[in-house]
């Protein structure tokens, strides 16, 4: 069983904003650019392969990310932060190389464009960082995802304290499997190393969920165009998981 698509955020809902997204060319972050454009906002796509509509910014880069926001004109109104890369190994098989990858990735790179954006922000915005249910509690064989992951939920949380009183709300989000590339990727590496056909593995990510299906990068999406709407407009620090009940 799959699930519909999200419907389309109400229309106008973002009306006279400013979004960046970054991890933009794929999966979630490329659904939730559709999505803030659908709502009305003006939106600049990001991710580390620049392409046609898509500016190019490494995250872990601190110049990069410095540049970013430096030329941005204008300047974005709201962020939300999607890139980041997973990989599953035993942790006896995880090499250095590969835990700084995913922790530079997905940890220092939520720091730098959550540092960077609020450093030159005038005035009251929204950051929504892409965590993950695997940031609130831990998954085998998902060492270095998970801690990168804890990571950025306890940075959100520290950020969503301090940036309050700015009128700056700080939230994340926090899926369990999605239908994307990234996880496709983490299915055929779990396949190679187990040897479960690839379509077992995808058929159990389904039938874990009690909503009886994976969610699709859109319903991750529709959730990050309401946390940057006025509608949660007192949602602040908070982890909001979008995981069919899987974790409750």
């Amino acid at each position: 069983m799959t699930g519909a698509v999200a419907s389309a955020p109400a229309e106008g809902l973002l009306r006279g904003r400013r979004m960046l997204v970054t991890g933009a060319a794929s999966g979630i972050g490329k659904a939730v650019v559709e999505a803030c454009r659908r709502a009305g906002a003006e939106t600049t796509a990001v991710d580390l392969h620049p392409s046609e509509g898509v500016v190019g910014c490494d995250v872990r880069s601190e110049s990069a990310v410095m540049a970013l926001f430096r030329t941005a004109d204008p300047y974005p109104t709201d962020v939300v932060h999607c890139a980041g890369i997973a990989s599953t190994e035993p942790i006896e098989d995880i090499s250095l190389e590969l835990w700084h990858s995913i922790i530079e990735t997905n940890l220092t790179g939520s720091f730098l464009i959550g540092r960077e954006f609020v450093r030159s922000l005038n005035g009251p915005g929204t950051v929504t960082f892409i965590a993950s249910a695997g940031g609130l509690r831990g998954a085998a064989n998902y060492t270095a995802y998970g801690a990168s992951k804890f990571g950025v939920v306890g940075l959100m949380r520290c950020m969503a304290l301090e940036l309050a009183p700015r009128g700056i709300r700080v939230n994340a989000v926090c899926p369990s499997g999605v239908r994307t590339p990234m996880v496709e990727g983490t299915l055929e590496q779990e396949a190679t190393r187990t040897g479960v056909p690839i379509d077992v593995l995808r058929r159990g990510e389904d039938e874990v969920v009690p909503l009886g299906h994976m969610a699709e990068p859109e319903d991750v999406a529709d959730v990050c165009v309401f946390l940057a709407s006025d509608l949660a407009r007192h949602v602040a620090g908070a982890a909001l998981l979008v995981d069919g009940a899987q974790n409750a």
